[in-house]
């Protein structure tokens, strides 16, 4: 798992706003999408960064069938993705995600 977060923070996509930073690396061989999760210490507390994480987390499983097969990808977060409701931040990635045509849906 290690050298596959190193091969995203190393060849992956760069899509990245004020809100959030996202890595996208799409693996040939393999169908499954995968996520990884950063969370900095500037993002806040320990509970403004799990309750962040666990919004990333749902973002990625309610779309993750929409998702191109093979899709790793890395949320980076900021400071400023700790302030966002889910709904923004949903539209943010998946904008972010569509724009990159690594997300096929409405």
């Amino acid at each position: 798992m290690q050298k596959d977060f190193k091969k995203v923070f190393k060849f992956g996509r760069k899509l990245e706003n004020k809100e959030i930073k996202i890595l996208a690396y799409i693996n040939e061989g393999r169908r499954i999408r995968r996520l990884g999760l950063v969370t900095p210490r500037k993002v806040g507390t320990a509970v403004i960064r799990n309750r962040t994480k666990r919004r990333l987390r749902e973002i990625f499983r309610t779309n993750k069938h929409s998702l191109e097969p093979g899709l790793d990808l890395i949320f980076i977060s900021k400071p400023e993705t700790a302030s966002l409701d889910y709904g923004s931040l949903k539209k943010i990635i998946l904008d972010s995600l569509k724009s990159a045509k690594l997300y096929k849906g409405n």
